[in-house]
């Protein structure tokens, strides 16, 4: 799984995942009656994928560490940008008031959910191979 990280899949892999959080997203948006989504909050969910799945080089730069420690460093460095992220961009637009504990839940449940489906993937893998 490792040797197939390279920037052509993180690439691919970033184009899948922004593409099913928008679809997903403006599906919600609909059956709450919401029928508008901004252009700069499109460019900042692009920025928060780019910077979760351009970030997964760092599982080369640590081979010989353990999955689960290397998890915690890229989830705490990318946690971290994504919050100077969005303290950047309240420079320049309003927030909302609850913007660092929304970003915080959502980048958290989907890192969680994509983490769990790897070692389930590798477990399974490994199992059956």
């Amino acid at each position: 799984m490792i040797d197939k990280i390279n920037v052509k899949n993180i690439v691919i892999a970033i184009c899948v995942l922004f593409s099913l959080l928008t679809i997903t997203s403006a599906g919600f948006s609909l059956l709450r009656g919401n029928y508008s989504d901004t252009e700069l909050h499109l460019l900042l969910r692009f920025l928060v994928t780019t910077i979760a799945l351009g970030s997964l080089l760092i599982f080369k730069i640590f081979p010989e560490w353990s999955r689960a420690r290397v998890h915690s460093i890229h989830y705490a460095a990318t946690m971290g940008s994504i919050f100077l992220l969005v303290w950047l961009s309240g420079l320049f637009i309003s927030l909302h008031p609850d913007a660092y504990r929304d970003i915080f839940l959502n980048y958290t449940v989907i890192y969680i959910l994509i983490t769990l489906i790897y070692f389930l993937g590798q477990k399974f893998r490994y199992k059956f191979s």
